[in-house]
């Protein structure tokens, strides 16, 4: 009988083994080496895809703001919610232009965690929801005392009615400009900022505008321009898309009235309070 050529311990033919542990841990090296590598690339197309889709949103409101423009003779959406308090809610602009938006999740950005959001969407407010305030005006019921946020974008109050600032001519003193309501009032409005992102409301500073729809401009640059990015900051997410915080390097999602939407730097929307993209007068 013949035997099997494996049993004669032909030459050339090795043994089976295993990784040595050096081998092992080498292996594991180079896999750590590769996720470290990775990882911040990973994290950037994820705030990437996130910034984007917080944009679409923008565009998305300011197209439902283009059709209520026609339906209404080219006025405006307005404010209606106060610093801390309701104010006036049925002008609010989230139930106002809640027919042409028509699905609420457009009113929540996904870089958005502010505290004040309501319990039942992730926050830690007990105040009422957007739908409960709905509610409540059609049943012709006293509005609720307290409020959730409802959205993470606000107005420029330049644009509106309930907060309309007084805003010297630079050129003479004793003449205010605007009031800008309307499309026609407005010399650029591809330049003129509509929607911007309310601050989330983490400090003590910013708080009373995490539950507001509307921002006031007019007060940034009170105390000079260098002072602008930290007071603008107390009222909107003017570093939600990146930067350093408080700055005008700091990045931010804006929506313009001709209905585009960018992602842009503080110093790209404002440099002081007669040169900025939101005074319609303003506006380059």
């Amino acid at each position: 009988m013949r035997a099997h050529p494996c049993a004669r311990g032909t030459p050339g033919v090795s043994a089976l083994r295993g990784f040595t542990l050096i081998e092992l841990l080498v292996v594991i090296a180079i896999i750590a080496l590769l996720v470290s590598l990775l990882l911040p690339s990973l994290g950037k197309a994820r705030q990437a895809a996130r910034t984007a889709l917080c944009l679409s949103q923008i565009r998305q409101l300011e197209i439902a703001h283009t059709l209520y423009l026609d339906d209404h003779d080219e006025f405006f959406i307005d404010a209606g919610l106060g610093h801390g308090g309701l104010a006036s809610p049925d002008r609010a602009w989230p139930i106002t232009l809640g027919e042409y938006y028509g699905n609420e999740l457009v009113l929540r950005s996904p870089v958005d965690d502010s505290p004040f959001w309501p319990r039942s969407l992730g926050g830690q407010s007990d105040g009422a929801t957007l739908d409960e305030l709905i509610e409540a005006l059609a049943s012709g019921g006293p509005p609720p005392s307290n409020i959730a946020r409802w959205t993470s974008y606000g107005l420029n109050n330049a644009l509106t009615r309930f907060a309309r600032p007084n805003v010297r001519d630079p050129d003479d003193s004793s003449r205010f400009l605007g009031p800008w309501m309307k499309m026609a009032a407005v010399p650029n409005p591809s330049t003129t900022v509509h929607f911007l992102m309310i601050t989330e409301g983490n400090d003590s500073a910013s708080e009373q505008f995490a539950t507001s729809d509307h921002v006031h401009v007019e007060q940034w640059g009170i105390f000079g321009a260098e002072s602008a990015p930290a007071i603008a900051a107390s009222q909107c997410a003017i570093d939600a898309h990146g930067g350093p915080a408080r700055s005008f390097r700091s990045r931010s999602n804006y929506g313009f009235l001709d209905g585009h939407a960018e992602t842009l730097t503080f110093e790209d929307v404002y440099t002081d309070k007669e040169t900025n993209r939101f005074i319609p007068d303003f506006a380059p």
